[in-house]
């Protein structure tokens, strides 16, 4: 599967069309942290963290070994490794070019593919059986329109599935707000977005069967920040991993007030003609 390379039209709208402020501020933001953010991935503790919560992701959405996926905002496409033996043909896109130079670098592979582009002028030319997103959906100006690209890309019946920052928990909340003013690597611009207001985009973009699960108690603020030391932190992120996979199956009324994240996933209707 051949990589379109840095130099192809990446990240270039058509023409008359210019990425809003907000999108370019973010992406240099992601260009410019991209060293430190695959440090989230290479230590062992947020590792563990990380997977944790992509595959109790995953499990919202059912998906075959052979399934066609993409992932919108991979990052340096980690994930790519974490699902292998998973899926059959992964691509990811994220339109930060250094985070994707590292992907194709250390994460690429037989079947993987990493494409720098803003997904909203994403053409691959084929459709995805599955769709994911971890932590995106709150970075965008426009959630609406790319909600709609997505779902293009989808097949018929096909998945879109999303883990994302929730509003319900107070203390949570107030301490991403404290972090967004002392953290030059996180992004002022993102924003918390409520069970309804995720709900009623997917519904909008056409999807139905949308149903949302809570997720992250424990093991989030592993997956978050890189931790020392790794001795102590990496054993203390399994056990939070293996906690939060014990409790998430709890019923939703329990978590909702809790937990750092929300999972959304809807479906594709299968009548539908794109």
């Amino acid at each position: 599967m051949n990589d379109q390379s840095p130099s192809d039209n990446l990240n270039r709208l058509p023409a008359g069309k210019q990425p809003t402020d907000h999108a370019t501020r973010d992406r240099e933001l992601f260009d410019r942290i991209a060293v430190e953010y695959c440090r989230k991935d290479l230590l062992p503790a947020s590792r563990a963290a990380r997977r944790h919560r992509l595959l109790q992701t995953l499990q919202a959405v059912p998906f075959s070994q052979n399934a066609s996926v993409l992932e919108v905002g991979c990052g340096a496409g980690f994930a790519a490794q974490y699902l292998q033996g998973h899926i059959g043909h992964y691509c990811g896109v994220d339109y930060s070019t250094n985070l994707i130079d590292y992907a194709r670098e250390f994460n690429g592979g037989p079947g993987i593919q990493f494409v720098a582009q803003n997904i909203q002028e994403f053409q691959p030319g084929r459709s995805f059986d599955l769709i994911f997103a971890i932590g995106l959906l709150h970075h965008l100006d426009n959630l609406d329109a790319t909600l709609a690209a997505l779902v293009q890309l989808l097949k018929p019946g096909g998945w879109l599935v999303a883990n994302e920052p929730q509003p319900t928990n107070p203390v949570i909340s107030f301490a991403r707000a404290i972090r967004k003013r002392i953290d030059a690597n996180y992004s002022s611009d993102q924003r918390e977005l409520s069970s309804d207001e995720l709900q009623a985009a997917c519904s909008r973009a056409g999807l139905t069967d949308i149903h949302l699960r809570p997720q992250g108690l424990f093991s989030t603020p592993f997956a978050e920040v890189p931790l020392s030391p790794q001795w102590l932190t990496t054993p203390c992120s399994k056990l939070a991993c293996w906690t939060d996979g014990c409790l998430e199956h709890l019923p939703a009324w329990l978590l909702n007030r809790l937990t750092w994240n929300l999972i959304i996933a809807g479906q594709k209707p299968e009548s539908s003609i794109d």
